[in-house]
């Protein structure tokens, strides 16, 4: 399994845009500090308010600034239908559409989409090759 760790500013507000996009808040892993967020059986998403991600740092290490790039998330779904819905829930639930939805290369089809802390998903469809 893999767990993105977030640094959130509200952990409430992040779990409700995360709700919205149709990811399921696993309680087993969650508390008033800390919601982990499941997307599927393989990936969860960690969302912890800043000082309780703070304490899994050790020495130096420091949390980015907000504004800077910590992580990019890649999201393959499974139709444009999937791709416009997941767009329109993002932004509906307080996020925002930093790259539109559009056609691209290599047969894709998406957008990227940044939640209310900053952090970017990028979202897309890609057709099978023909055999």
């Amino acid at each position: 399994m893999v767990f993105p760790n977030y640094a959130v500013a509200d952990v409430g507000v992040a779990t409700a845009f995360y709700e919205a996009l149709g990811f399921t808040r696993n309680p087993a892993f969650s508390d008033e500090t800390t919601s982990c967020m499941a997307v599927n059986e393989q990936v969860s998403i960690m969302l912890l308010e800043h000082e309780r991600f703070d304490e899994f740092l050790v020495g130096e290490q420091r949390r980015a600034e907000r504004g800077s790039l910590e992580n990019l998330l890649a999201l393959l779904l499974g139709s444009r239908e999937e791709v416009d819905a997941f767009g329109a829930a993002g932004t509906a639930a307080g996020g925002r559409l930093s790259k539109p939805i559009e056609e691209s290369e290599w047969g894709m089809y998406g957008g990227q989409l940044t939640d209310p802390d900053g952090h970017i998903i990028d979202f897309f469809h890609m057709e099978a090759p023909a055999a």
